[in-house]
């Protein structure tokens, strides 16, 4: 008598024999993690050019995925509100929602506790998530993807390679846009992004005035989020505070450089083609860089990193970056901009 075994792999091979008309891919944030991914987006395309697929994110990336050529929808995934009562009402509209969408396929690549619930609430025929999800997510899973070694996009990329995905190019699907700022040209500025959730990833504020004293030949543009400090100089434009993401996107995407810390917009600027120096001291670059042809990396010697450390203990604080002084820094950023840079007249 003859006895047919079941296996994960056995289910797995009869599910790839099935029409996929519908996928969600659940990344929610942050805005460096979400880039990294969008190439996602590009290969599931490839291997299934005529379904429907739609990417969950929270609201502040809508741009960003929206006008993707891949992604036919953006669903967003609610954050907090000031009210308990309005944020449940939204989590119940937004589970509703994916419930009725009846989803062949989701991809779990936020790996979490929430994701996780909500990848199984779905009731998608397939429901893939990686091995290494936290918060007993991976339980809730009928699939599972083993990330790979460093850098940190593989993680993602390992699902299109999972889901056998021919192979093709690392397409983010990201358009600069025109750029509408008085008095800038494209290609006849640098970007200076100096912030990042860390405290840590944070250069020295007096090094970015010495930066852009040293080199009056180029004309600065400064944006991002976080503490102020005194940055005023002739040859640079001031344009720190909220900017809506498109704004973002086109002041990166038409930049000759961009310098700034391990974050969220150097990420961005890298998948856009814009030359990108990324100043690491706690984190890794050999795992968390941005990934291009057009991304440049410095990094001091200093012993106690990569540390991975949201405060430092040093008695020296955040030495790493301390190390890398504005000379250095300007150096290998006229390198950069010798290529490329128009200079503003």
């Amino acid at each position: 008598m003859n006895v047919g075994i079941s296996s994960p792999w056995t289910e797995r091979i009869r599910e790839e024999d099935l029409p996929v008309h519908k996928i969600l891919v659940l990344k929610f944030s942050s805005l460096g993690d979400v880039v990294q991914a969008l190439p996602v987006a590009a290969g599931l395309r490839r291997r299934w050019p005529s379904a429907q697929i739609h990417w969950m994110a929270f609201e502040a990336y809508r741009d960003l995925l929206t006008n993707h050529p891949a992604i036919d929808r953006f669903v967003e995934f609610p954050r907090r509100r000031e009210t308990p009562g309005g944020l449940l009402r939204d989590l119940a509209r937004c589970l509703a929602s994916v419930r009725g969408e009846h989803y062949d396929l989701l991809l779990d690549m936020q790996g979490l506790l929430r994701s996780g619930l909500l990848c199984l609430w779905s009731g998608a025929r397939r429901r893939i998530g990686p091995w290494n999800g936290r918060e007993g997510s991976i339980v809730l899973y009928r699939e599972r993807v083993m990330p790979p070694p460093p850098p940190a996009q593989e993680r993602y990329l390992a699902f299109l390679r999972y889901l056998r995905v021919p192979a093709g190019p690392l397409d983010y699907g990201l358009r600069a846009g025109p750029l509408d700022i008085p008095g800038l040209r494209k290609g006849a500025y640098v970007v200076l992004h100096p912030y990042a959730r860390w405290k840590t990833k944070l250069w020295p504020w007096r090094y970015y005035r010495e930066l852009v004293r040293s080199l009056p030949h180029l004309f600065f543009v400064a944006m991002g989020m976080g503490p102020w400090f005194p940055l005023e100089e002739h040859n640079m434009l001031d344009l720190r505070g909220a900017l809506p993401m498109r704004r973002m996107m086109a002041l990166l995407g038409n930049a000759a450089a961009t310098v700034g810390p391990d974050s969220g917009p150097a990420h961005l600027a890298a998948a856009l083609g814009v030359p990108t120096l990324i100043l690491f001291g706690p984190t890794d670059w050999r795992e968390s860089a941005a990934v291009g042809e057009n991304v440049h990396v410095l990094s001091a010697a200093a012993p106690c990193a990569p540390c991975w450390r949201t405060s430092c203990p040093q008695k020296r604080p955040v030495a790493c970056l301390a190390d890398i002084r504005p000379t250095r820094v300007g150096e290998e950023l006229e390198a950069i901009c010798a290529k490329t840079l128009q200079v503003a007249q």
